[in-house]
């Protein structure tokens, strides 16, 4: 009979299975930083909020990359390093970049939307069985109801945008006051 061996996943095994995508997390994650630097500050903004979600969507791959069974500890370590690094980035950018809230919350909760809508549209085939259509038949009326749909989402995103960004932009902006503010040291109580 054959002996399976079986080798503790290892830290340097991830990366070199992985080490490109951890790379993509790396550059996502500058370039988020970095678009805010933009002369045109919607432009920058609007790309500073694309590449964190790129960014977050890589840092979600990568996580269900790690091993099923228990690795060594180096790998382990870096698993929870790797999030927490990413989740201080993520709250990072939400308190310091939170001017983008107050402009842009509309596109976070519109992509959502259409995110929900397009997988409900290809899960259950939508198109193709209320138009009693074959794939790829109707492009014209798929693309027009398509690009309606992607109106009609956005405006609604917007109104729910309009609605509840008073509250985010609260709390990210109390947030922001009490994280600038510098920790005093607790002063020495005196010895007799």
């Amino acid at each position: 009979m054959e002996e399976k061996t079986h080798h503790k996943p290892t830290l340097a095994s991830y990366i070199e299975d992985n080490h490109k995508l951890i790379t993509v997390l790396g550059v996502f994650t500058a370039l988020t930083v970095f678009s805010t630097n933009l002369r045109l500050q919607p432009f920058g903004y609007l790309l500073s909020w694309l590449f964190m979600s790129l960014a977050l969507l890589v840092w979600i791959e990568l996580w269900g990359r790690f091993p099923n069974k228990k690795g060594n500890w180096t790998l382990t370590w870096f698993e929870n390093f790797l999030s927490i690094a990413v989740l201080v980035v993520l709250v990072y950018w939400l308190v310091d970049f939170r001017q983008i809230w107050h402009l842009y919350l509309f596109i976070p909760v519109a992509s959502g939307f259409l995110a929900i809508f397009s997988y409900v549209m290809q899960r259950y085939d939508l198109f193709n069985r209320f138009f009693k259509s074959q794939p790829g038949k109707r492009r014209w009326l798929r693309y027009t109801l398509g690009f309606a749909s992607v109106i009609c989402i956005t405006v609604f995103a917007y109104w729910i945008s309009l609605k509840i960004s008073p509250s985010i932009n609260l709390f990210l902006d109390e947030a922001y006051k009490n994280m600038s503010t510098p920790i005093s040291p607790v002063p020495a109580t005196p010895t007799p």
